[in-house]
């Protein structure tokens, strides 16, 4: 039982900050910032290759996409991505 709650105690530091408090660059782009969970909710940011593409920070942390030239509009959760992608490493 001991080992078990010292093995949690260890990893816990690990997987709490894992989502919107892990490392990023200063000089990430305010896109990455909001995709990868760093962003407060009502933040917006515009693609500079393609000014018809915005990302905004929902009062859920969730981030929604929007093409305004095809009139797109997508939901990201950046938690379950996250954790998806680092089941791929």
């Amino acid at each position: 039982m001991k080992r078990i709650i010292f093995a949690a105690a260890a990893f816990f530091p690990l997987t709490s900050g894992a989502f919107a408090f892990t490392l990023l660059s200063e000089t990430a782009s305010p896109i990455a910032q909001i995709t990868q969970g760093h962003g407060s909710p009502g933040d917006s940011a515009t693609s500079q290759s393609d000014p018809n593409v915005t990302f905004r920070v929902l009062d859920n942390g969730w981030v929604e996409r929007t093409n305004s030239r095809y009139g797109s509009r997508s939901i990201i959760d950046p938690q379950a991505e996250y954790l998806r992608n680092s089941k791929t490493r």
